[in-house]
């Protein structure tokens, strides 16, 4: 890697996508406490773009990605994009030898994201999936609480992610074209915690409701370990939910208090005999500064991966999603 900064120079972003994402992603940027700036933005309409940027003081913005890469350099770009278009944005970037931070799902696919990951390693460009809560100081202590031996050894995680999201045409989350479905965009918080705490499960199980459409309103996941543990998720886009992340052990309990998959109210402990802790969670901003200060600090170190979020993860991360579509019976034949 030959393009490291040192801690006075600037690290020059492009952003892909204007969602809702993108603008916490750039107000959490200053929370770093490192110079960074945002030199292009590029979006799917001329008018919301044009928008994005005036209102972030982005000073070029694109909607077509071939001339934003024949006019700007930059040395990462945050892809933030819908999920189906992950891939051959982040492929461009990284061939352009632009690091890359991409937004979960890293793609659409195992296969997908196999081949991110090779030219990754090809081009020697840094390229890590944003799944932001690995880096949050709620999951960092629970970790730290597991590894103490707190609760014992784990024997059951429990998560799910619920949002009733309007049912319109619109709505990204019912159209096959944008990877919609309740797994990809929200199942795959709680299928990240279980992989986190557990490992790569010895079998799965897995049962979902299908729209009109063919995607996935809502989906039910057992993941089961040869040693006894197990993994009992869910995902729907038909309800609110305020449930915590639960993770058994054999000694007590650690709850994620909702909203668990970001800013969680706490983290209660409870050793058997001993009563219940909670512990506060609370942070400046969305929280998205700490994933961003992970690439900052590997692109310091000329790493092309995280060891907090490697390839490996975010590829068992699919793999085991592919699985899970496979057996609910959800295909984006336009991809695939």
């Amino acid at each position: 890697m030959t393009n490291k900064k040192t801690m006075h120079q600037p690290v020059k972003w492009v952003i892909s996508g204007t969602g809702s994402i993108a603008h916490s992603f750039i107000r959490d940027l200053s929370l770093t406490g490192v110079p960074q700036e945002v030199v292009a933005v590029l979006g799917h309409s001329e008018e919301s773009t044009k928008e994005f940027a005036e209102q972030h003081q982005i000073p070029a913005y694109y909607t077509d990605l071939d001339e934003l890469l024949r006019h700007v350099k930059a040395d990462v770009a945050y892809v933030a994009s819908p999920h189906t278009l992950h891939h051959e944005q982040a492929m461009a970037f990284l061939e352009k030898g632009i690091h890359v931070l991409c937004e979960k799902p890293m793609t659409i696919n195992h296969e997908q994201c196999t081949q991110l990951v090779q030219l990754s390693r090809e081009k020697d460009r840094f390229l890590m999936e944003g799944m932001w809560i690995r880096f949050l100081p709620s999951i960092t202590r629970v970790l730290e609480l597991i590894n103490e031996g707190v609760i014992g050894k784990i024997t059951t995680v429990k998560a799910s992610m619920r949002y009733k999201a309007p049912r319109d045409p619109d709505n990204r989350y019912f159209d096959p074209e944008l990877g919609g479905g309740s797994l990809l965009d929200l199942g795959i918080y709680p299928v990240f915690l279980s992989l986190l705490l557990l490992g790569k499960p010895d079998t799965i199980k897995a049962i979902g409701t299908l729209t009109e459409e063919g995607i996935d309103e809502e989906c039910s996941m057992l993941l089961h370990y040869r040693n006894g543990q197990h993994a009992v998720l869910e995902s729907s886009l038909r309800a609110n939910t305020d449930l915590p992340a639960e993770i058994t052990g054999e000694k007590g309990v650690i709850k994620i208090l909702d909203p668990w998959y970001e800013k969680a109210t706490g983290i209660e402990v409870e050793v058997y005999g001993q009563g219940k802790i909670v512990y506060p969670c609370n942070w400046e901003g969305h929280g998205l500064h700490y994933e961003t200060s992970e690439v900052l600090r590997c692109l310091h170190m000329d790493k092309n991966e995280s060891e907090q979020m490697p390839h490996a993860f975010s590829l068992m991360l699919l793999e085991v999603m592919d699985e899970v579509r496979r057996q609910i019976k959800v295909t984006y034949d336009m991809y695939e």
